[in-house]
């Protein structure tokens, strides 16, 4: 691909933001390599849906390489990154030979923050990556198909479910689940009382969807609690183990599996580039730029970025990743094409939203915050994720799979499969 002559711009990840700076960078007089440790992008949202049997993991996981055909300058790289070395302009992996580059985009994301809960490490199960989706999922079908065989262990809180964090990963997961496990299970599983399942919400504020104003939050509660999903506020999660979780105020809730959505912390690749973390993210300035070396970029979850304009860090939002990476890519087009200075980094609010199950949502769009709930904001909701899909293949899988699933109450995606079985 390059006859290096031109200008090198290695992409770490291939997330939101490393995507977005890939394609703005099509007519640049640069040459582009992506690398990450998988060869697929995520759609980060919907892997609870992963999760919960709505869709499969393809439709979540889409191939880097597919960008690779439509974008001449552009190649990728499968390997796992080792170090990075600022002053050599290198970085090192553990299965390919060092990289050097003239620009760097750094946008690794973030991994779960357990806050230095007590077995959440060993117990939990976070959802910020397809394989921790898998992994739920198989959990979540194994369970059954063992109380299906023995009923006794429903009674014992082997199918009762523990979901810790508010924020928006913690609501859609709960209403996917309370969806899944009250209105698909009872036909699959005849056998098996789920009246008596628990899906227990735990949120240590004092409200959910705290990015949102207080109707919201009071919306979002009484439809979780609607669909029989029980909301702890004001509760801290000291200790997680296979059979449960304890809470600060010494009580304990039995539950077969712990979701963790509570936060998240950098990679540890954050700590090589040299600079002093800000709540644990990688400080940059106005023009996404890393102190002292103006030639690599930190976008995603992985930076800690202001508004210009409100002053305010914005959050760990895919909006955010994806606008991040497109401004990335625009200022090196604008030095090596244009020759222009850069430009400050405007984050653009489209709106904000979250589902809470059929036909139930939260969304408010600017620039009046236009608050919207149920059918309507749910129908939106879909649509901004459906047109935000990475490949029209996946865009019409999901189409079909949320299709199949609101007119029959049904989940085309709930089957087990285990890679190491012998047929």
């Amino acid at each position: 691909m390059s006859d290096g002559t031109r200008p090198k711009v290695l992409v770490l990840g291939a997330g939101f933001a490393g995507l977005g700076a890939a394609r703005k960078l099509r007519k640049a007089p640069v040459d582009v390599v992506i690398v990450d440790r998988h060869d697929y992008h995520t759609f980060q949202p919907l892997l609870y849906q992963v999760a919960t049997d709505v869709l499969d993991p393809v439709t979540v996981g889409h191939p880097v390489r597919d960008l690779v055909h439509t974008q001449d300058n552009l190649d990728f790289a499968q390997a796992t990154i080792t170090g990075i070395d600022l002053d050599a302009r290198t970085v090192t992996f553990d299965d390919w030979d060092p990289q050097g580059y003239d620009y760097l985009v750094v946008g690794l994301g973030a991994r779960a923050n357990f806050f230095g809960t007590t077995g959440a490490d060993d117990h939990a199960f976070p959802l910020y990556t397809l394989p921790q989706a898998v992994r739920l999922k198989q959990h979540l079908l194994t369970r059954f198909e063992e109380a299906a065989k023995r009923p006794a262990l429903v009674d014992e809180g082997h199918l009762d479910v523990v979901v810790v964090g508010g924020g928006p990963t913690g609501v859609e997961t709960a209403g996917a689940l309370s969806e899944l496990f009250f209105n698909v299970f009872p036909e699959d599983y005849p056998s098996i009382d789920t009246s008596r399942i628990g899906i227990t919400l735990v949120e240590h504020g004092d409200r959910l969807l705290a990015m949102f104003d207080e109707g919201i939050s009071e919306y979002t509660l009484e439809t979780l609690t609607e669909r029989r999903v029980t909301v702890r506020l004001g509760e801290r999660v000291e200790a997680i183990d296979a059979d449960g979780v304890d809470l600060g105020s010494g009580e304990r809730i039995a539950a077969g599996t712990t979701i963790w959505g509570a936060g998240l912390q950098p990679v540890p690749l954050a700590s090589e580039l040299g600079v002093e973390l800000v709540r644990g993210r990688v400080p940059v300035d106005e023009f996404l730029r890393l102190e002292h070396h103006p030639e690599v970029f930190v976008v995603g979850d992985m930076a800690v970025a202001t508004d210009t304009r409100s002053g305010e860090v914005l959050p760990q939002l895919g909006s955010v990743a994806l606008q991040a990476g497109e401004h990335v890519g625009v200022t090196i087009d604008r030095l090596e094409r244009k020759h222009a200075d850069p430009r400050p980094f405007h984050y653009l609010d489209k709106g904000t939203m979250a589902t809470i199950g059929r036909q139930a949502a939260v969304a408010v769009i600017p620039p009046h915050h236009l608050t919207l709930t149920g059918r309507a904001a749910w129908a939106m909701w879909g649509a901004v994720h459906l047109a935000l899909l990475t490949g029209g293949d996946s865009r019409m899988a999901a189409l079909t799979n949320w299709f199949w699933s609101f007119t029959t109450h049904d989940r085309p995606a709930r089957v087990l499969i285990h890679p190491d079985d012998e047929d």
